[in-house]
């Protein structure tokens, strides 16, 4: 934390950062109290990474306490150098995730290509309707870039069942890395099934949705290079920040 925000207080094991206002977050310009997430090694045994992931919120408002009050997500690599480590590659602002003032629950590693390692996060958001978003978080070029934002579940359970509702409708999107000894990055297949609500005069119905969607990694984002199938009602409202065609 001291080498990645320049300060570090051991007692409240906590950092401070002013965004600027040039960063794509919801807070800037004002002081945010930072606090680790997330850390791990991967790589080689021998000569290891340290990858830490920090969150931000306001430090001047401690009822930052809304739907939309995401923290800010940052990331750093540290690669060991002789006894000691050197910063790789860091983003205090990569991106805002969570609600509520506190960060996504599930976060972990993800292996996309031939020792090359990225952090996979599910935002979940619940309501009457649940959604779960996909980040893929990629160090690239020094710098660690938000390569990939993706809608994998959505489902109505919570607010169907009745007369009254709307049909009950699930869906979701299997994630898997296509390995191959040939490139240094691995492509990513998505793949939709289940369902989702009609559209038109059929929308009092749920309709069977099945989709394929394969994504190249270039320039430190995935960029997608074929698609077949279904687009779900949710993707068609954020199809063109999520680059859907």
């Amino acid at each position: 934390m001291q080498m990645f925000y320049g300060n570090y207080d051991a007692k409240k094991k906590t950092s401070t950062v002013t965004f600027p206002k040039t960063e794509p977050v919801r807070i800037a310009g004002e002081p945010m109290i930072v606090r680790g997430l997330f850390h791990t090694l991967s790589g080689d045994p021998a000569a290891p990474n340290f990858v830490l992931l920090t969150y931000a919120v306001p430090a001047s408002d401690e009822r930052y306490y809304c739907h939309a009050c995401a923290p800010t997500i940052g990331m750093a690599v540290f690669s060991q150098k002789g006894a000691g480590w050197t910063m790789t590659a860091s983003n205090g602002a990569v991106t805002d995730a969570g609600g509520f003032g506190e960060p996504p629950k599930d976060v972990g590693l993800v292996e996309i290509g031939i020792n090359h390692q990225a952090v996979r996060i599910i935002e979940v958001d619940e309501g009457g309707e649940t959604t779960g978003v996909l980040l893929i978080l990629v160090p690239w070029n020094g710098t660690v870039n938000l390569a990939l934002e993706r809608i994998v579940a959505d489902d109505d359970a919570g607010m169907c069942g009745t007369p009254d509702d709307l049909p009950c409708y699930a869906n979701h999107r299997t994630v898997a890395f296509l390995r191959s000894e040939k490139t240094e990055y691995f492509d990513l297949e998505l793949s939709l099934s289940g369902t989702d609500l009609s559209e038109g005069k059929h929308s009092n119905h749920a309709r069977v949705v099945l989709g394929n969607e394969e994504l190249r990694l270039e320039n430190g984002k995935y960029v997608q290079i074929s698609r077949q199938g279904d687009l779900t009602y949710v993707d068609r409202v954020v199809a063109g920040r999520e680059g859907l065609k």
